[in-house]
């Protein structure tokens, strides 16, 4: 007999996700997504009583479920299905579109950074950041973290509320380029329309994770950045050419040939020089919704 849907709220979700499991998730399902086994539905956005109405989903043939994420004027669900037996559950996804994003950013730092890094430099302590840095302690590249904010009030509240979750070192910097200029991995973590992050501030063989701004009309690279780099990823191209501002500040100059999916890299590990440029490009994708919601259902269903 068909289980009726379950209707999962923050609070659940919060408590039944774990970091590791994460990550293991958004590659299995990348590595599926390399294989034709996953299908991708880039973002849309419209405008819809006043607020931004926007929609991401995707399926996996492997798990034969797809997913539907809304989200828009604080309001976040992702709605699960399965192929033969409907929909199975209504998630509430604020917290599990943070988990995910971290999750998807660690992975690709384990690929694309340099061997050994260990010290992240942040720029932004909004309400992204937290996962970021969960994650990537959890995929075993973070070991000092050194962080910026626009104010010192939030910058405090930010490092005192991180310092119980995690084991790295924890350092306030005065500046952006305070918090790059040493890091093995850059995260911006910020809704900001003018870089925060410049070329000069990285260090040879730095790589960096571009995960706060996902819209045409936000950028928080110098778009040097992305014409110098060796090598350059994102988890969705197509969405890119939509939404990644730092490329197409670039315009026709810009060889859209250079960003590899995300699936090609976790297929397929790229071979890199010690003083290489790498970037990552997040934007979040309904293949990553998919599999967090999957993960935590199925979680779920084996407590019962």
């Amino acid at each position: 007999m068909k289980s009726p849907p379950v209707y999962l709220d923050e609070a659940r979700c919060r408590a039944s996700v774990d970091m590791a499991s994460a990550i293991a998730a958004m590659r299995e399902a990348f590595t599926r997504q390399a294989q034709d086994r996953v299908v991708n539905i880039p973002r849309t956005r419209a405008k819809a009583l006043g607020k931004s109405l926007n929609v991401t989903g995707a399926s996996d043939a492997t798990l034969d479920r797809y997913a539907v994420k809304i989200y828009g004027g604080g309001n976040f669900h992702i709605l699960l299905y399965s192929r033969t037996d409907g929909l199975l559950a209504i998630m509430e996804a604020d917290w599990l579109g943070q988990v995910r994003t971290g999750a998807t950013n660690a992975l690709a730092a384990s690929l694309m950074a340099r061997a050994n890094s260990s010290k992240v430099g942040l720029i932004g302590a909004g309400r992204q950041a937290l996962a970021q840095v969960l994650a990537l302690e959890a995929g075993g590249v973070m070991k000092e973290l050194v962080v910026y904010a626009r104010t010192r009030e939030t910058l405090d509240a930010f490092c005192e509320r991180l310092a119980p979750f995690i084991k790295a070192s924890i350092r306030r910097a005065h500046s952006p380029e305070e918090a790059a200029r040493e890091a093995d991995i850059v995260v911006t973590a910020t809704t900001s329309e003018t870089p925060v992050l410049k070329s000069a501030w990285l260090r040879p063989g730095a790589h960096v994770n571009a995960m706060g701004a996902n819209a045409a009309t936000r950028m928080e690279l110098d778009p040097s950045i992305v014409a110098s780099a060796a090598l350059i990823a994102t988890d969705d191209v197509s969405q890119a050419r939509k939404e990644a501002a730092e490329f197409l500040a670039l315009g026709e100059s810009f060889d859209w040939t250079r960003v590899q999916p995300l699936s090609r890299v976790v297929a397929d590990p790229p071979r890199r020089q010690p003083n290489d440029i790498t970037v990552f490009k997040s934007l979040g994708a309904g293949l990553e919704d998919l599999a967090i919601a999957s993960l935590l259902y199925d979680a779920i269903r084996a407590q019962t």
